[in-house]
């Protein structure tokens, strides 16, 4: 506001000095009257501030007008890609107590390329960083395969105790393991960072892990660092020889980043980029000439 009355100030300014210096040259030449200086120099001012006002007003309607455009046209493609997801998910979504998409939890797109990942690969271990919709799903998918565990951590209680009741109402419990791991600090190279505190019993009941879900923790604004790096440096020992990392919101920039940087820190990995809503990287390890990665 303040630099709105100072632009509009010195467009009256700027314009009644123009108007009364081209006023005062005409009476000089005989043309008018120094009577009129003051007049034109005032109506000038006027003249201006109310060009301005007038634009920064237009200009204002447009730019919010743009804006809620922008947002509905967003809306619209989520809940293009929930709904396209969700019926390629119908088979394991149907008697779903929590709806695909939404908040942390994966879009329906995303949630259904994660479900064809399962079903081909038929992991014997998943580990999946925040709970949610997507623990039912792979829950249900597990089971559909007729092998493999899930152990899905949460560093929020509450949700945490939610997705645990539905995993029983759905009678999951035999595939789905879902446990409270609070953030804590941790520190790798000179960065800190709050990552999940997992039971290490549980890491060691689970096994090799041959597929990673990597969808939390949040990323907090008030912490630079990439929140979710943690995952590949700590768990990398843990992973198996096929081992399978499905990254959710990879087309934000830090996710973008920190993909790059599992790269480059560590060779032999492919990472393919899918565009769903909010973007998914599933890295594989890279094929080694006449060695077979299927045992």
């Amino acid at each position: 506001m303040e630099q709105h009355l100072a632009r509009s100030l010195l467009l009256g300014v700027g314009a009644a000095a123009a108007g009364g210096s081209i006023t005062a040259a005409g009476a000089a030449l005989g043309l008018t009257s120094f009577e009129a200086v003051w007049p034109v120099l005032t109506t000038c001012a006027v003249a201006a501030a109310l060009v301005h006002n007038t634009k920064q007003a237009v200009t204002g309607l447009v730019d919010n007008r743009t804006h809620t455009l922008r947002n509905r046209i967003e809306r619209i493609r989520r809940d293009v890609g929930d709904v396209h997801g969700l019926v390629r998910l119908a088979p394991y979504t149907l008697e779903l107590p929590l709806p695909v998409g939404g908040g942390w939890a994966l879009t329906g797109d995303s949630a259904a390329l994660l479900a064809r990942e399962t079903l081909e690969r038929k992991p014997a271990a998943v580990l999946e960083l925040g709970s949610g919709a997507s623990t039912l799903i792979l829950g249900q998918i597990l089971r559909k395969n007729g092998r493999g565990r899930l152990l899905s951590v949460d560093h929020d209680p509450m949700w945490a105790d939610q997705t645990r009741r539905y995993v029983d109402l759905l009678g999951l419990a035999d595939v789905v393991t879902v446990v409270d791991a609070p953030l804590k600090s941790v520190t790798l190279g000179n960065q800190s960072y709050d990552w999940y505190d997992i039971p290490t019993h549980r890491l060691d009941e689970l096994g090799p892990i041959d597929l990673l879900l990597v969808d939390g923790p949040p990323q907090m604004r008030a912490n630079p660092a990439h929140a979710r790096y943690p995952a590949f440096p700590l768990l990398r020992e843990r992973l198996s020889a096929n081992a399978v990392i499905f990254v959710d919101d990879a087309s934000r920039a830090t996710e973008s980043r920190m993909v790059e940087t599992w790269t480059s820190e560590e060779a032999g990995w492919d990472s393919r980029w899918f565009d769903t809503i909010d973007g998914v990287c599933v890295m594989t390890k890279t094929p080694v000439a006449g060695v077979r990665n299927d045992a």
